[in-house]
């Protein structure tokens, strides 16, 4: 990852996209928060989309700074102060690029499993579902299964999202699948994150979601086929 920051061997657009990376991460390491929005404005002013930025600026710089704390470079408030900067600049880019892309009223439902504390790719996701023109709940992490289903029952989503970055997790997550669908049978599930293992890929009715820039698009593949279903 490191390399990918470093390496200056590119094309011009993946030079001026690794020239935002490099200044996210001074800004985040600086933990100037007007600095990293600067970032993000002037990326957008060339064009390149919220997913591209979330995912070739944003979610980079923000594994590097976790190698940095996990190797004793940073202390855990840099890593935290870092992380609170890029939420706030997720929240501003997704108001600023609102898009009136015209998508029927399907709701969708964000979440992380039990034990689950993991959720800045998950906002990425509820920027960009938001910014596509869907009806989106974010109910955050660590929701227990029961309280997934209810929420369901009473709220009747289309779609739901569920994210494990710890490995691990299989067992909660298709705990949770289970408690919504049977609240829920229509609706149709998202999973995604490195917590994901095999058993929760072949699971019938799901789709998988690799990388976050593909979120919007693996929701309309679900919205889509339940139209015909």
């Amino acid at each position: 990852m490191a390399d990918r920051l470093e390496n200056d061997s590119c094309e011009p657009r993946e030079r001026k996209v690794r020239e935002f990376a490099h200044a996210y991460v001074a800004a985040l390491r600086a933990a100037d928060s007007a600095a990293a929005e600067s970032v993000i404005r002037d990326a957008l002013d060339v064009n390149l989309s919220p997913g591209q930025i979330q995912e070739e600026v944003i979610a980079p710089a923000l594994w590097l700074i976790g190698e940095l704390w996990s190797r004793g470079e940073i202390s855990v408030a840099d890593e935290h102060a870092a992380t609170e900067i890029s939420l706030r600049v997720l929240a501003l880019q997704r108001e600023a690029q609102r898009v009136a892309r015209a998508r029927s009223s399907h709701r969708v439902m964000l979440a992380t499993p039990p034990g689950e504390q993991h959720v800045v790719a998950l906002r990425m996701v509820d920027s960009l579902l938001v910014a596509a023109g869907y009806e989106v709940t974010m109910l955050g992490a660590d929701v227990p299964a029961d309280a997934l289903g209810g929420w369901a029952r009473r709220h009747r989503p289309d779609v739901i999202c569920l994210s494990a970055t710890i490995p691990g997790r299989t067992k909660q997550v298709l705990s949770c699948i289970d408690e919504v669908q049977s609240q829920r049978p229509t609706v149709g599930v998202v999973l995604g994150g490195r917590g994901i293992t095999v058993e929760g890929k072949l699971r019938p009715a799901v789709d998988v979601c690799s990388r976050v820039s593909e979120a919007v698009e693996a929701v309309d593949a679900v919205v889509k086929r339940a139209r015909y279903n």
